[in-house]
């Protein structure tokens, strides 16, 4: 995998939209080489079922600032919503033409069965991560979260994505 793994997160206040993103080096990392925020105004209204179309053009915003290549991202959403139904994940890996491997990771599960979803435990953490990736094989993606620094339930810098998208929304 070439490129920096990045974690990105969007929070929205009314019509706009901060995105936070963290770039770092792997898995193991215990700070960020970069960090910041972007915004998106205009977003569209949230459609049932049609999730990705209010998020992707938020995430694709953050990732176009991002001046680092870009190996693999991190999103706080499901790639999967079912075995076929692609969730928020595969949407942004079509839209960068599959060039960067997506590993969605939630914190509830999603209310649909399906084999492209795996619970994950963290090492100081008795609630399981819903883990779910495309580009990138989904047991080599449970284990980087497994991996993750971090003392809690979500890791470091999928925790500071949150946190900076929080700070300016």
């Amino acid at each position: 995998m070439n490129g920096y793994q990045v974690a990105l997160d969007v929070k929205y206040e009314d019509d706009n939209a901060t995105i936070g993103y963290v770039v770092f080096e792997d898995e193991n990392s215990l700070s960020p080489i970069t960090e910041g925020t972007a915004q998106h105004e205009g977003v569209a209204p949230y459609v049932p079922g049609s999730f990705y179309q209010r998020e992707l053009p938020c995430l694709l915003t953050a990732i176009d600032l991002i001046e680092e290549a870009i190996g693999l991202i991190y999103i706080d959403a499901n790639v999967w919503l079912g075995d076929t139904e692609p969730g928020l994940g595969k949407h942004l890996y079509d839209a960068l033409h599959g060039s960067i491997p997506i590993i969605g990771v939630s914190k509830s599960a999603y209310n649909r069965t399906t084999n492209r979803i795996q619970p994950v435990l963290r090492p100081s953490s008795s609630n399981p991560l819903y883990v779910s990736s495309v580009g990138i094989d989904l047991n080599d993606a449970c284990l980087k979260i497994q991996q993750m620094a971090g003392s809690y339930r979500l890791p470091d810098m999928i925790k500071r994505a949150d946190v900076l998208s929080r700070s300016e929304a």
